[in-house]
């Protein structure tokens, strides 16, 4: 399993992809996010910080 430093909640993901929360959380239950995963049905998602954003990320601010 990855280390929790290794990942990123949905929450980092919108801000970082520019999508809200819940369409991540979305892209996640449809296995849009490789290697996404869930402690349990309803909790927070754990996606990888090296993740890809699956459609183009909104308003492009200098990617790190």
């Amino acid at each position: 399993g990855r280390k929790m430093a290794d990942t990123m909640g949905t929450k980092e993901a919108s801000e970082l992809w520019g999508y809200k929360p819940a369409t991540i959380s979305k892209w996640c239950r449809e296995g849009l996010i490789p290697d996404a995963s869930q402690d349990a049905p309803g909790s927070p998602w754990h996606i990888p910080k090296d993740a890809k954003c699956p459609k183009d990320i909104k308003g492009k601010k200098d990617a790190k």
